[in-house]
């Protein structure tokens, strides 16, 4: 049992360092972002633009529900999901929008790890006009991190932490597009006697829309300690209830390709990324939206 539990620990260590993650590393709920390779930072967002750019909040009018859950690297015990709803406020006070995601490992019954964020969101305009917009979003955080038992079955203890998070967005003519988001700004820690620095992002990107059904998305990512990765994607309408969307990004190159299907107030989304190591990660999502436009 010892040996197992050791197996799955090295292991869960090895996805960690291959794929350049960390504790609360950025997890993606959209399988739309995950299709396209996460390049919109800059573009207009949908149910999971917390996730993304909180500013791209401000231009979503209508009530939604929904939930998304992804196999990374097509690993049974890495467990994660996400559930979140959002508000809209009167016009000129924006969006708001509350999420949560659950990230497990748990091998025949142990957990050995478990991660839960909590996430209140607003976004809102601060120019949006005819021709153009410019919006601005925030995140606030609760981080807790729960280590479960060790093998000889005692308490590892747990801790928990605040982050912030910020991002700006503009538009000109609703066709060409720019965005930054800036993640952990106030550089949470946890832990006492042993402190882990939870990762800081800075995401830059543009985007252009040549027709009203095809979108193109180029976008750097940084995290501190980490080299920058560049990510770019496409989506294409071809009939107003089916998206295709791909994508690519480097350091690890990978590339990601999904579907999305909406009808009525209904959206549900597929994606699939590769990784040149690691077994290939699938994510699935379900929208739900209550009247409304978005922008």
């Amino acid at each position: 049992m010892r040996f197992r539990i050791l197996t799955t620990t090295l292991l869960l260590l090895f996805l960690n360092a291959a794929s350049q993650a960390g504790v609360f590393d950025s997890r993606y709920p959209s399988a739309r972002a995950t299709a396209m390779s996460e390049a919109l930072v800059s573009v207009p967002g949908d149910f999971w633009a917390p996730y993304i750019n909180p500013a791209s909040l401000a231009g979503l009018n209508n009530w939604q529900v929904g939930s998304s859950v992804q196999r990374l690297f097509n690993q049974p015990f890495l467990q994660n999901a996400f559930f979140g709803a959002l508000m809209p406020l009167p016009s000129r006070f924006g969006t708001l929008a509350l999420n949560f995601e659950f990230f497990g490992v748990r091998y025949e019954g142990n957990t050995l790890s478990q991660e839960n964020t909590f996430t209140l969101s607003h976004g809102f305009f601060l120019l949006n006009d005819l021709h153009s917009y410019l919006s601005v979003g925030y995140n606030l955080k609760y981080y807790y991190w729960d280590l479960g038992r060790s093998v000889e079955d005692r308490n590892l203890g747990a801790a928990g932490a605040f982050g912030f998070d910020v991002g700006l967005q503009a538009s000109l003519y609703h066709r060409i597009f720019a965005g930054v988001y800036a993640y952990n700004l106030n550089a949470p820690t946890l832990g006492n006697r042993v402190k882990h620095d939870l990762p800081q992002r800075i995401v830059v990107g543009v985007g252009y829309r040549p027709m009203t059904n095809v979108l193109t998305t180029l976008s750097l990512d940084k995290t501190v300690g980490f080299d920058t990765h560049a990510a770019a994607g496409i989506e294409f309408w071809p009939v107003r209830w089916l998206a295709l969307r791909a994508g690519a990004m480097s350091t690890p190159n990978r590339v990601s390709a999904g579907i999305g299907l909406k009808f009525k107030g209904l959206m549900l989304d597929y994606s699939f990324q590769n990784h040149p190591v690691l077994p290939e990660t699938h994510k699935i999502g379900i929208i739900y939206q209550i009247g409304g436009a978005n922008q």
